[in-house]
């Protein structure tokens, strides 16, 4: 199993506080390329060796940088690092000789170190949509492309499923074998079979962007990184003639309007702030003129998707003038016709919140407890949240510290930790 570990160094205390710093940015941006451009040259049978050399390629960096200084394109010396150590591999390795046709065998520190961003770009496209390959089940492409392509690990990927680890590294395991003997190619496929593969792979960065819009565990409630990957790679298949659609504007609105609201989520020593007390003119104006581009765009098509009703919510609130002003009505409305698409635990989490806004607290706790009754979100952190949020409202102050000790007993993430523990110390003073 392919997991990112930083290995002991020798280097100042300085430079290696600034290098470990940077080690999750190098991770989660130049991991999933440097895999995607070495599978195109090496094959998806070498698959696991190439993670291995990724990860080699990473350390290396580790050990390198702080003392020769970054390169000026780190993902190609990132990438020529990892190739050679391949072909350094495979030499040593009698009984798995490189083909000739796959790559240069005569000298590695001949070949060339040049990796042209539009040919990274191409070759991340390809990757992703080999990993959502209909040979592959549903779940399996989107758990297998947040592996490879993302850098998440298992237990994030579990997160974002509510499932247990066991059962997500059997499923990555497994589609990965699929990709090995199923003769599958790195391509992005022609027109018409690009439905088929694209509601996987708006699938796949819908979750990465959400584990970077509240991270599922760690110490830092945002992780910028993934985010504006997502919004990245979303903004590829938005300009590439054969993948650009109203359904990808849809999605590309939803990252662009969600990501604006960023900078003003956290304080400056990383505490959570909610919606209601956020500064609104920390949003970033540029990225949400994007997403109203996106968003236009999006409604030049006769197809009303999930993505197309969670961009209208996040642009609800991003335009609305300030808290109160949010067209709460509207918001529920949306989320109903989400629900009526398919059916959603976590969406209807979300859409009893609303309601608690629009017709009061003691209604959306009413709708809470009979959804509690689900084992899918009996355990899911946020409910607890919200069960917490909804009985301090109507005055049940004692229910309210229940609720929320069971949500801090099921997070992971410090940051959301600490601000139950703030919620706690608010209700235990009143």
């Amino acid at each position: 199993m392919w997991t990112w570990t930083a290995e002991t160094t020798e280097m100042t205390p300085d430079s290696d506080i600034r290098v470990r710093d940077s080690i999750d940015h190098l991770f989660r941006h130049h991991a999933g390329q440097m895999v995607s451009v070495l599978s195109r040259i090496f094959g998806f049978e070498r698959l696991d060796m190439i993670e291995d050399a990724v990860q080699d390629a990473l350390v290396a960096a580790l050990r390198t940088w702080p003392f020769s200084g970054t390169p000026d394109n780190p993902t190609a010396w990132l990438t020529q690092t990892a190739r050679n150590r391949l072909i350094d591999k495979l030499r040593r390795d009698k009984r798995s000789q490189p083909r000739e046709e796959d790559f240069d065998i005569a000298d590695p520190t001949e070949a060339s170190p040049v990796f042209f961003s539009s040919e990274i770009n191409e070759d991340q496209l390809r990757m992703i949509f080999a990993c959502c390959h209909p040979s592959i089940p549903p779940d399996s492409q989107v758990a297998l492309t947040l592996k490879i392509v993302g850098g998440f690990s298992v237990a994030e990927i579990a997160s974002a499923y509510l499932a247990n680890d066991e059962a997500v590294a059997k499923m990555v395991s497994r589609a990965k074998a699929r990709l090995r003997v199923g003769g599958v190619k790195l391509d992005i496929p022609v027109a018409g079979e690009i439905t088929a593969r694209l509601d996987a792979v708006l699938k796949v960065l819908y979750l990465m962007f959400n584990e970077g819009y509240g991270a599922s565990g760690g110490n830092e409630f945002i992780r910028r990184d993934l985010c504006f990957e997502a919004i990245r790679l979303v903004g590829l298949l938005s300009s590439h003639p054969v993948t650009a659609s109203p359904v990808v504007d849809a999605a590309a609105a939803l990252f662009c309007f969600q990501g604006a609201r960023l900078p003003a989520r956290t304080d400056h020593a990383g505490e959570l702030i909610i919606l209601a007390d956020q500064d609104r003119s920390l949003w970033d104006q540029k990225l949400i003129a994007y997403g109203l581009q996106h968003f236009r765009r999006s409604a030049s098509g006769d197809r009303l998707t999930r993505f197309h009703l969670e961009a209208e919510i996040a642009a609800i609130y991003t335009l609305a003038d300030d808290y109160a002003a949010t067209d709460w009505d509207r918001i529920l409305e949306c989320y109903s016709l989400l629900q009526k698409m398919a059916f959603s635990p976590i969406v209807e989490l979300n859409r009893i919140v609303v309601l608690g806004q629009v017709h009061g607290a003691g209604v959306g706790l009413k709708a809470l407890d009979e959804l509690q009754r689900t084992d899918e979100v009996s355990s899911y952190n946020l409910l607890h949240i919200s069960r917490g949020h909804l009985l301090s409202e109507i005055g049940r102050s004692a229910e309210a510290l229940e609720s929320f000790k069971t949500a801090l007993e099921l997070t992971k993430n410090d940051a959301v930790r600490r601000f139950i523990v703030r919620r706690l110390r608010e209700l235990s003073n009143r």
